[in-house]
């Protein structure tokens, strides 16, 4: 008997050490449960943030040029298209910093001026989920262990890195942009309809023709004003190629046409020898005579003002006469032209609003106001060059006879690649 209860003794005592090994098994097995649930949790809500951040980094620098308040701005719309463990990311003012950031050293510092050799104009962002926000990552597991909540921070810092040193290129009235990278002997806009009265000599030539290696430069100068009516094109005509601007993919460019005696340009001026009288952006005294190209839709009156249809694969524009017009096209097309290929949608810029864009990134082929670079309250613009850019054309507004225009603009082109640093 006494046997038996030392059996049952033992027993017990086998149950109960037993017991206490589950427990401490199944709270070691809760811990790792904890680590693994709650360490995923926390390293994808970094993930999240840290994209958040590198976004509103570089959306605050692409706008930058046009000041401080607009660079927040963005910074904080961007962030805001993110979220972070299902909620959007809200950052404040406070969190975004405009600064330099010193290739050499690899270091941020906000006070400063870029040179752009070492030192580049750069934004930080910071973006915190922290419980001194009131918005850290919550735990599932961890509040078993003590642990309810976890801070999680995210900094990102974009530089506007110079690709090139400012250059400055001359635009003549003669460039057609929608002979934007087509060869030699290539013709494009219209007839006038005038072109066949001979009687009329301000309309010398029938068609505008390409030839990319004849683009005019300031010092080109046409003299005959002997030509009249005839039915095909003079040997003296005037060529009709853009200019064209090598650009790097993802880049940004801003462009900057003095407001002077030097750059003005007109139309159908030519054979009258005038000096020109519209700047860069359309104005003639503070008027915007809006065109579009005619050749895009020769069914239609001469004109017309519409953004449907193209020419030369490249879509059609509303857009102050004689106002400088930009196109990206891609290599194949800055050789071969963009014949082939499908016309992006017509922008219409018929308004000052649609002008004083702050930012704008055209497709390739898509041709797109520029301009004198600025608002109409002197806000630096913003152009991003598309993916597969390989050029950017500039040429000026017209609706047909490009070949009659005169004068032209000196556009400075400075292109900024925009980096994430840190």
């Amino acid at each position: 008997m006494a046997e038996n209860r030392h059996n049952i003794g033992t027993s017990s005592r086998h149950r109960g050490i037993a017991m206490i090994y589950v427990i401490v098994g199944l709270t070691a097995m809760l811990g790792f449960v904890s680590l693994a649930v709650d360490l995923g949790r926390v390293e994808t809500a970094k993930t999240e943030l840290r994209r958040a951040a590198d976004s509103a980094a570089r959306a605050a620098v692409t706008v930058l040029p046009q000041g401080i308040s607009n660079a927040k701005s963005a910074a904080i719309t961007m962030a805001f298209s993110n979220k972070c463990d299902g909620t959007y990311v809200v950052i404040a003012a406070t969190d975004v910093t405009v600064g330099i950031w010193n290739k050499s050293t690899k270091s941020f510092s906000a006070n400063g001026s870029a040179d752009n050799i070492t030192t580049f104009t750069a934004v930080q962002v910071n973006a915190n989920r922290t419980k001194a926000n009131g918005n850290p990552i919550p735990l599932l597991f961890g509040q078993i262990l003590g642990a309810s909540t976890c801070d999680v921070k995210a900094t990102s810092i974009a530089a506007l890195i110079s690709v090139s040193t400012p250059l400055t290129q001359f635009v003549s009235a003669h460039g057609d942009p929608w002979l934007a990278g087509e060869p030699y002997s290539t013709t494009a806009s219209e007839p006038d309809t005038a072109y066949n009265s001979p009687s009329n000599n301000n309309h010398p030539w029938k068609y505008d023709i390409a030839n990319p290696g004849a683009v005019d430069t300031a010092s080109t100068t046409y003299a005959d004003s002997s030509k009249v009516a005839r039915s095909d094109y003079s040997s003296g005509e005037p060529w009709a190629s853009p200019v064209a601007y090598n650009v790097t993919p993802g880049s940004i460019v801003q462009v900057s046409v003095p407001i002077n005696s030097s750059n003005m340009s007109d139309s159908a001026g030519y054979l009258t020898g005038g000096t020109g009288s519209y700047t860069a952006d359309g104005s003639n005294s503070g008027s915007y005579l809006i065109y579009s190209d005619d050749a895009a839709n020769p069914s239609l009156p001469q004109g017309s003002q519409t953004t449907a249809g193209s020419e030369h694969g490249i879509s059609n524009i509303e857009a102050p006469i004689n106002s400088l017009i930009g196109v990206f096209l891609d290599k194949t097309s800055s050789t071969n032209g963009a014949d082939s290929e499908t016309a992006p949608s017509g922008i219409d810029y018929s308004t000052q609003t649609a002008r004083d864009y702050l930012s704008v990134e055209p497709q390739i082929n898509q041709s797109f106001f520029i301009g004198n670079g600025s608002t109409s309250s002197s806000v630096q613009q913003t152009i991003i060059v598309p993916s597969n850019a390989y050029q950017m054309f500039l040429g000026t507004m017209d609706g047909h006879e490009w070949s009659n225009n005169v004068g032209g603009y000196n556009a400075t082109i400075t292109q900024f690649q925009v980096e994430l640093v840190r």
